[in-house]
């Protein structure tokens, strides 16, 4: 059996995920912005969730390993974007916040950031983006399942 990989949504997927890595990188660098794209990610994740999460919970909605979060918190709990803070209601959970430094500098580079999604989606209908938001969305539900679950 031969294997396309011009047909295999993976292998786009891939593609696509390193290019815009590869552009934050480069937009990043640019703004001086002292973290990693994946370390940015991070900031996003804990800015989208409005409180505290746990380690696990953090680790889950990235879809990361929780030891390469962890390392990624070191350091921006070292530069002061994030803090951790143990749960009041079980000492074994430890909280991460996005700290007002952190919120406030990554407020600034939010633009630069949208505007690589403005130029990835160049040409891209509403619905289109919709659809494919749907399919991809059912993809990872599908590979969590039998990845996780089975």
């Amino acid at each position: 059996m031969h294997f396309d990989s011009e047909s295999s949504p993976g292998f786009a997927i891939g593609r696509v995920a390193y290019l815009i890595r590869s552009g934050m990188a480069a937009v990043l660098k640019s703004a001086r912005w002292q973290f990693s794209p994946e370390e940015t990610q991070t900031l996003i994740t804990l800015l989208d969730a409005r409180e505290p999460l746990s380690m696990n919970e953090l680790a889950s909605r990235m879809i990361r390993d929780p030891t390469t979060v962890k390392r990624q918190l070191d350091r921006l709990v070292e530069h002061e974007f994030v803090e951790r803070s143990v749960s009041s209601e079980d000492a074994r959970i430890v909280r991460i916040e996005l700290t007002r430094r952190g919120e406030q500098k990554l407020q600034a580079a939010l633009p630069l950031l949208d505007a690589l999604r403005k130029t990835a989606l160049k040409g891209i209908s509403k619905s289109e983006l919709e659809a494919t938001q749907n399919v991809l969305r059912k993809m990872q539900k599908n590979l969590t399942k039998h990845i996780f679950e089975d």
